[in-house]
């Protein structure tokens, strides 16, 4: 059994299972992020025992929970972005010490 369809399973014995169908009718925003978006134990706190009036707001805003911590700095407006990698520099430059090496040697 998927851990899914147990945790499902627990949450309509308790009756915290969130009912799609009327989701779509009162809050289609909310409904499409739990359908389509990750899941996570905020939606089993929308409705039934230990009921979070922060929990539509928590499923709303997962995704910049999940990225902000991946965030290892940010750049301020000052600092000019590199629009070549290093790496691709160092190889043309390497090119062209090669192939003016061929001409010097040819010529």
């Amino acid at each position: 059994m998927q851990c899914k369809d147990y945790v499902d399973e627990i949450a309509s014995e308790i009756g915290v299972k969130p009912n799609l169908f009327s989701l779509f009718l009162w809050d289609p925003k909310l409904a499409l992020e739990i359908f389509f978006g990750p899941c996570t134990p905020y939606q089993y706190h929308l409705q039934g025992p230990g009921k979070w009036a922060g929990a539509r707001g928590a499923i709303l805003t997962q995704r910049e929970q999940i990225i902000k911590p991946l965030r290892t700095r940010i750049l301020t407006s000052d600092q000019a972005p590199y629009s070549v990698p290093f790496w691709l520099k160092s190889v043309c430059v390497a090119l062209r010490l090669f192939v003016l090496t061929l001409v010097i040697i040819k010529g």
